[in-house]
């Protein structure tokens, strides 16, 4: 039974007190020193130091266990040249026996000169001996050598009946470049980890969460990172609070097991399904309404209308909601109408339906989240590599471009995360991106009439990711009854120069009552 004392705390929705009570991994009561030193005489103190303290924050878009595992692969963010990630790649291979796997993710042939897609003899030259898989940034594409496509006997004459693209040279070789779900060709002949390796990794990456003032995680993963953590919770070690949403084609599963949203508790729940409509803007696969700028191409569809909401129907009838990835006008317009013709049928159902990224939207569009009930899930860090790319592919059209301002003036609910391990899981860059809308480096907003208030993007971290799960009983903002979670800043977040924003660390993290960093 503590209380925390003499801090400068945001409770949430704009207000804020100088104290908590906290019993049980509970607040029992925010208000002044003095009226709870008086309320809760036998309570311990804990000196906050006129500290800011803000509620934990929920990363409401992550591949969290992936991440996790990432952590001994080779990261490519935020390199500007081919040759700069060619030579980490050498570097690897140096210390890696012949024949064993080489991976890491995060290149983007959009930040290097000239501006094309790498080769299969480009890794060649310097890992001839090792299978080599590179993920780009945008995680719907794969760079491999001819080690790694000779392992997975893919050929010239290699065809794939899903959606997905080996892509070829004007002679008919294969280029080293491999799209969406034919990457699995690949995938299938790296070993999987074990259950001990998933369970070692969550142990390590909690703390990278608790270090970025993360409390909970959405997951978008798989029934084997289901499996350890449930696993990790099993053996009381789940110190991070998980909603998990499943691919779709686990949706017969899934429903054979009767598992309903927000079944769970209050550190593992059910979310619901993962639906993938588009690709990317990286990759120009974003499903558009019109063509890329100076093109005739229209994206990738990866799901037929009818199909989407069958999928969708079928999960509501099942009480499941589901979170659809759309990066594209076209596949934002699509998850809207599946949403809304399952709605049409099922109108006692209150599900919490969203879409994941809404990058781009239709102006028609955008009042239809809120009229629908659709949650607008977003993650505002990719923002600085995406302006010059977003520039150059959508044109006029940016100005609905990650549009925050206009979504929480239709009354929309917004949600931030990081989709993370594509990017950091920086909240303080991810707050900084919200809030500038700029390059990295430079001061210009990028379309400054969607940039968004410092408490409306900390209120999407935390209340707007609580009520994407179904939580906002117990979470999100700290008043009596919800879980004690709260990160204790370095700086006081909002009388800093949002510049300095990025900088700031978290000086102590609490989860449940209990301190589990700094």
């Amino acid at each position: 039974m503590t209380l925390f004392l003499n801090g400068k705390i945001y409770v949430g929705q704009g207000h804020g007190v100088e104290a908590l009570a906290v019993s049980n991994g509970r607040i029992l009561a925010a208000g002044t020193n003095r009226d709870l030193i008086a309320q809760f005489p036998s309570f311990k103190h804990i000196d906050l130091e006129h500290r800011r303290v803000l509620p934990a924050f929920t990363d409401a878009h992550t591949h969290f266990l992936a991440y996790c595992l990432k952590q001994d692969q080779l990261d490519f963010n935020g390199l500007t040249s081919k040759e700069n990630v060619l030579e980490l790649v050498r570097k690897k291979v140096i210390h890696t026996p012949k024949g064993q796997w080489i991976q890491g993710s995060g290149w983007n042939q959009n930040l290097w000169n000239p501006v094309k897609y790498p080769s299969k003899e480009d890794l060649d030259a310097v890992a001839p001996d090792h299978p080599v898989c590179l993920e780009a940034r945008d995680a719907h594409t794969s760079w491999v050598n001819s080690a790694a496509l000779k392992k997975a006997g893919i050929t010239r004459v290699t065809t794939f009946d899903s959606t997905g693209e080996i892509l070829k040279n004007a002679d008919g070789d294969l280029s080293g470049i491999i799209k969406e779900e034919a990457r699995r060709l690949i995938w299938k002949h790296i070993a999987e980890p074990t259950e001990e390796q998933r369970l070692n990794a969550l142990r390590n990456g909690m703390n990278l969460a608790y270090a970025q003032g993360l409390s909970g995680v959405h997951c978008m993963e798989t029934i084997p990172d289901w499996k350890a953590y449930q696993t990790l919770h099993r053996l009381d070690e789940l110190k991070l609070r998980v909603s998990f949403y499943f691919p779709i084609r686990y949706l017969d599963r899934v429903i054979e097991l009767g598992l309903k949203s927000g079944l769970g508790d209050e550190w593992l729940r059910f979310g619901g399904m993962k639906i993938f409509l588009d690709g990317t803007l990286g990759s120009q696969t974003a499903h558009m309404i019109e063509p890329f700028e100076g093109s005739d191409n229209f994206g990738t569809e990866i799901l037929t209308e009818d199909s989407v909401n069958d999928l969708v129907l079928r999960a509501a009838q099942n009480d499941i909601a589901c979170a659809i990835h759309a990066i594209g006008d076209r596949a934002n317009r699509k998850a809207l109408n599946a949403f809304s013709s399952a709605r049409k049928k099922l109108s006692e159902k209150k599900l919490r339906q969203r879409i994941e990224h809404c990058q781009l939207l239709n102006p028609e569009d955008i009042l239809r989240f809120a009229e629908l009930g659709v949650i607008a899930s977003m993650q505002p860090i990719q923002i600085p590599e995406d302006i010059d790319t977003a520039n150059k592919f959508w044109g006029e059209r940016c100005r609905y471009a990650y549009p925050f301002r206009s979504l929480l003036q239709s009354k929309a609910v917004l949600v931030f995360g990081s989709d993370v391990p594509i990017e950091t899981c920086n909240v303080f860059e991810g707050i900084f991106a919200a809030l500038n809308r700029s390059k990295r480096g430079e001061d210009a907003s990028w379309i400054p009439e969607q940039k968004i208030e410092l408490h409306e993007i900390i209120d999407a971290y935390t209340t707007g990711s609580a009520f994407a799960s179904g939580e906002e009983s117990i979470k999100g903002s700290l008043s009596a009854g919800k879980v004690a979670d709260f990160m204790v800043l370095s700086e006081d977040i909002f009388n800093i120069p949002a510049i300095v924003i990025p900088k700031i660390k978290v000086h102590m993290m609490v989860i449940g009552g209990e301190k589990v960093y700094g």
